[in-house]
């Protein structure tokens, strides 16, 4: 058990299949408890503050493997002053736009809210790279309490949405506090070296872009959406889209790992089997999907959901292509390459874009989910053929398991 545990890639996919369960579960609470309308309407806001989060955090964080790789002293303190002071001056300038813009007292909540969530991204990808068996923990556990408070809600609340908010401040604010904690970060926000930060800022940038591209890939189909539809469709395309992002979770939690070793060497070997491994597992999750989704939707979700089937299906449909995002993104980002990264996206985005406001008149949440496949299969076969080109491969070696890997698959399970 103890070599299980600390095995990374084996506690990372225990930890996020349970994450997986328990994510399906919230959403299951989240949907039942907000039903069809007022979940579209807090999925569009969410998607909102996601979007400023990815913009506010200025890409710092994504320097720290290219530093850490580089041997700068003190790295963790310097990057750790450098978030702190950040989430300073955003908590400030949240309180005086709440006191100009705000109308209601309980609001103030949602101002703070995207500053603390900027701490908690930038923070939570230091401890996923000294640590990632902790952050997998502190992830599990902070899904645990919001799963189960949401089942409170379910079960003895009556429908609002911000009780969902506050549920978002508390669990964010407990992970800055245990991340805080186990790192024993030395914080100092007064001897901020600002020449330090500035070039995190520089390297970061690109890195930033990127993120928020991804973003919008995944996102801009519900925002245009609210143009065309509304809120009781976007609660049922969110169904679709929150299914198969729960799938998501298990080449995160591979991509988690190559971020940890991609920040010490390449890992060829390692990439090139976890694309494999996770072709494998996505397929037979289509089929699953194909099959049974119709039922699976109406038992969580009830009988209210079931315009989610299609949408549902198609969007597991991209879950392939975007493995190759997912995987090969942390070897490009580790290696300086992150305007290869950027130019793809800022494609990929173009087009889900343009799809989307072409397919959405004709097809509604259906048309969303085509645009959206559409947009991750033309982003993966891009990665796939620069990853291929840049590393000298073949597209059999990312397809095609053999002898000497399901060896060391074996092996692997074995000890």
């Amino acid at each position: 058990m103890k070599k299980l545990l600390t095995n990374q890639y084996t506690f990372s996919l225990i930890s996020k299949g349970i994450i997986l369960v328990l994510g399906v579960l919230s959403s299951v609470f989240i949907n039942r408890y907000l039903g069809p309308s007022l979940k579209g309407e807090y999925a569009y806001l969410l998607n909102i503050i996601d979007l400023l989060v990815l913009i506010l955090n200025l890409g710092i964080y994504h320097s720290y493997p290219f530093y850490k790789r580089k041997k700068v002293d003190d790295i963790q303190d310097k990057y750790t002053s450098i978030i702190a002071f950040q989430f300073l001056i955003y908590t400030i300038v949240s309180i005086i736009l709440f006191f100009i813009f705000g109308s209601k007292v309980e609001y103030i909540l949602m101002f703070l809210l995207p500053a603390l969530m900027v701490l908690k991204k930038q923070l939570g990808f230091i401890v996923l790279i000294e640590n990632i068996n902790l952050r997998n923990l502190i992830n599990v556990f902070n899904q645990l309490f919001y799963t189960a408070v949401l089942l409170l809600f379910f079960l003895f609340a009556k429908s609002n949405i911000f009780y969902v908010f506050v549920l978002l401040y508390v669990k964010e604010l407990i992970s800055v506090i245990i991340i805080i904690y186990k790192l024993k970060a030395k914080i100092s926000i007064f001897n901020v070296n600002i020449n330090f930060m500035i070039m995190t800022i520089r390297f970061g940038l690109f890195p930033m872009l990127t993120s928020l591209l991804i973003t919008l890939n995944y996102k801009v189909d519900i925002l245009i959406l609210e143009s065309f539809v509304d809120f009781e469709q976007i609660g049922f395309y969110t169904v679709g889209v929150g299914l198969a992002s729960q799938v998501w979770i298990i080449p995160d939690a591979f991509k988690d790992v190559l971020f940890s070793k991609t920040a010490k060497n390449d890992a060829i070997d390692d990439l090139k089997l976890s694309i494999k491994i996770n072709v494998y597992i996505s397929a037979l999750f289509i089929v699953f999907t194909i099959l049974f989704g119709k039922w699976l939707i109406s038992v969580l979700y009830g009988g209210e959901y079931l315009p989610a089937y299609f949408v549902t299906v198609v969007m597991f449909v991209g879950l392939i292509p975007m493995i190759f995002y997912k995987l090969i993104s942390p070897l490009f980002n580790a290696t300086g390459k992150q305007k290869n990264i950027f130019y793809i996206l800022l494609l990929s985005v173009l087009l889900n874009v343009g799809s989307n406001y072409l397919l959405i008149p004709l097809y509604g949440i259906d048309g969303a989910a085509f645009a959206s496949v559409l947009s991750y299969s033309f982003c993966g076969s891009l990665f796939i053929y620069n990853f291929i080109k840049i590393y000298s491969l073949n597209l059999k070696e990312l397809l095609y398991i053999d002898k000497n890997e399901i060896m060391r698959i074996k092996n692997s399970l074995k000890n």
